[in-house]
């Protein structure tokens, strides 16, 4: 008696520990009244099954060929990854259109000597994003989004962009835009 006991416990143990692990990792979606919610934090209403993102248009003034694709793919990849939703090349039920504002780079941090120079020069990324939602427009957004890095001034700019630094501020811009649509901050 006492083993069919400890050994029902031990097999309700394992099955909640599976179920916490598998929700932790976004494994199991739990579904809740108009919304999904998949413990990742995007709330995505489950009518919503296909997404289309635009390509990034460049309208700054000064242009890094690389970063309109860049931005395009990474959120590509961050709905493929985090969501359940499938990419259209057509209209889809949530799209993305975006285009670069601002892509600029400026002297922050003076030092003194015979020659007033910059120890610091700041790197600033600004984005333009329409998020359109289908199903529900409650949800919908037009608004910029700007992230910048600093980095010493003696350092090329062409270095700069070839960072993980520059990297990891497309990375935060993507998290912006995503947490924007999807998570409702």
């Amino acid at each position: 008696m006492r083993i069919k006991i400890f050994t029902k416990f031990g097999v309700s143990i394992a099955l909640a520990f599976f179920l916490v692990t598998m929700a932790g990792c976004g494994v199991i979606r739990i579904g809740g009244g108009s919304f999904g919610y998949d413990l990742k934090g995007a709330q995505i209403d489950p009518k919503c099954k296909t997404a289309y993102i635009d390509y990034f248009k460049n309208q700054a003034s000064l242009v890094q060929p690389l970063l309109a694709q860049k931005l395009t793919d990474k959120l590509k990849d961050k709905i493929l990854s985090q969501t359940s939703l499938k990419l259209t090349n057509g209209t889809g039920d949530v799209s993305f259109q975006g285009s670069i504002e601002s892509y600029s780079t400026q002297p922050m941090a003076p030092q003194s000597g015979a020659i007033i120079t910059a120890a610091l020069n700041r790197l600033t990324v600004t984005i333009k994003v329409k998020y359109s939602n289908a199903i529900d427009s409650k949800w919908e957004y037009e608004t910029n989004f700007s992230r910048y890095i600093d980095y010493p001034s003696e350092k090329d700019l062409n270095n700069v962009e070839n960072s993980s630094e520059f990297d990891d501020l497309i990375d935060k811009l993507i998290q912006d835009i995503f947490d924007h649509a999807f998570v409702n901050w």
